[in-house]
């Protein structure tokens, strides 16, 4: 317990840069958007500049919120991705950040399906999970122990049978950020403690390997788009 705890505070704090960064950029402005699996919900305040006017957040384990401001709203309430504890057609736009790879295996498509009924008509989905990269993945400590990830066709198929069309697949994301990741969950894992700032060589170095599309790329980002009209 005293360890979850600390972990839990150490989600408050996330670094926008390079992956963080490219899944912020994918947003557009919309009335509502669901962030689905949220955390602590860090990521609200870039959406909110990104022109996000109410933000609502849902996790499993979620610590529920709600602050109201002169710009919009924010809120975060407890729930499942694989049952949304929300109405059909409730929001203009979602996003499922990091996700899938984490529910159980054979769940993608039904979380999918629930982002999808969510969203009205022509809705937004915004999109990222893990590149099946023969470079990237055996790095992944994670994956010896379950944390998946998944090719662009997989991805593509998925979104395709939610109901969605994709508007957007690419892959970018390099070595570099690999590796910083690695070192996040030395610190954050093992020593329970904040990563220290990524050093500004690193920082540019991950920079560098996004906003393009890439064979071997560490994430797989995508927007994908609700059938009908607005």
């Amino acid at each position: 317990m005293r360890n979850a705890a600390r972990l839990a505070a150490l989600a408050q704090r996330v670094e926008c840069q390079g992956r963080t960064r490219e899944c912020v950029g994918l947003v557009r402005p919309a009335s509502t958007l669901l962030d689905i699996g949220c955390s602590s919900g860090w990521i609200a305040p870039y959406l909110m500049k990104r022109g996000i006017a109410n933000y609502k957040g849902v996790d499993v384990n979620a610590v529920p919120r709600d602050e109201t401001g002169a710009t919009g709203s924010i809120s975060i309430v407890e729930g499942s991705a694989l049952a949304l504890p929300f109405e059909d057609h409730s929001f203009e736009a979602a996003c499922l950040f990091d996700v899938i790879e984490h529910l159980p295996k054979g769940a993608e498509l039904v979380a999918l399906k629930e982002a999808n009924r969510i969203l009205v008509p022509g809705g937004r989905l915004y999109f990222s999970t893990p590149h099946a990269s023969m470079l990237h993945t055996p790095l992944d400590p994670g994956w010896y122990f379950g944390h998946r990830h998944y090719r662009r066709s997989t991805v593509r198929e998925f979104l395709e049978s939610a109901g969605f069309h994709v508007e957007k697949l690419f892959v970018s994301g390099g070595l570099a950020e690999c590796l910083e990741y690695v070192r996040h969950l030395f610190y954050r894992r093992v020593l329970y403690r904040e990563t220290p700032p990524t050093p500004a060589p690193v920082g540019r170095l991950i920079e560098r390997s996004h906003r393009k599309n890439q064979a071997l790329g560490l994430t797989i980002f995508a927007i994908g788009r609700k059938a009908g009209s607005p």
